[in-house]
């Protein structure tokens, strides 16, 4: 019934619906009746709007969560950095763990930990979602650029879980070599964890294999080279790779 002046309002009063305190969660009623007025509501173009929602996202189903992504990335930058804060709001303890799903048919985790959100983050499939890859790489971008949320070790435990999963045979998400350079320029305390744990895991992984990663490899190994007067250097990951790839790698990079 709220005409479209009257949204602000709207938006508030659903906002204030939701319990303010971690011990208890919005209640499914509620979590239905934002996702019916999300429905009913749509833009000019036929769009949902993530607003209506935002205020249940912490007890919403991480599965739903994971399937309304893009309609948060589409959003503004203020909205998209709230509906992340709000997933991730009762989440405190968690901040630098994805959680497994339990083993049973039906999910039961809610919200989405700091960590877990870069993951899919990095994951989503932006191409098949419509979404441009500008957007994609800029919502990444937006988390990394605020690191009173995602800390230095909350980017290292989602850069380990992916670097992990590619271990076991799944690709590495087209911005993760991105976001390590990004990591190195911000984040020093990770220089070393990335050249005595990071590179060496991917080299093990065969991210030569893929020719987007192994530049983004080659990039990152060259930062982080020359920077033994620091007591860190990645020179010990260069001698990992495979003779072929060194070859290529000294032919892009000569030894100083």
């Amino acid at each position: 019934m709220a005409s479209v002046k009257e949204t602000p309002l709207l938006l508030s009063f659903l906002d204030n619906l939701a319990p303010a305190n971690d011990s208890s969660m919005p209640s499914q009623e509620l979590i239905d009746a934002c996702h019916e007025i999300q429905r009913n509501r749509l833009d000019e173009n036929g769009n949902t709007d993530s607003r209506y929602i935002t205020p249940v996202v912490s007890a919403m189903k991480r599965t739903e969560l994971v399937e309304k992504l893009p309609e948060f990335v589409c959003g503004t930058d203020d909205v998209f950095k709230l509906s992340l804060k709000r997933m991730s709001e009762r989440l405190g303890r968690y901040t630098m763990i994805f959680r497994d799903e339990p083993d049973s048919s039906e999910s039961t985790l809610r919200g989405m930990s700091s960590c877990e959100q870069l993951v899919y983050l990095h994951h989503l499939d932006f191409h098949a979602v419509g979404i441009p890859q500008k957007r994609y790489l800029d919502s990444i971008r937006l988390c990394l650029e605020n690191d009173e949320v995602f800390t230095d070790r909350v980017i290292q435990a989602s850069l380990d879980y992916m670097s992990g999963k590619n271990l076991e045979g799944e690709s590495l998400p087209l911005a993760y070599m991105r976001t390590i350079i990004l990591t190195c320029s911000k984040h020093e305390s990770l220089h070393s964890w990335i050249c005595h744990v990071l590179l060496p895991r991917l080299v093990e992984g065969k991210v030569y294999a893929d020719k987007r990663q192994w530049e983004g490899w080659m990039r990152c190994a060259k930062m982080l080279e020359n920077t033994r007067d620091n007591g860190v250097s990645s020179l010990d990951a260069i001698k990992k790779l495979p003779a072929e790839q060194l070859k290529l790698y000294r032919a892009k990079y000569p030894q100083q």
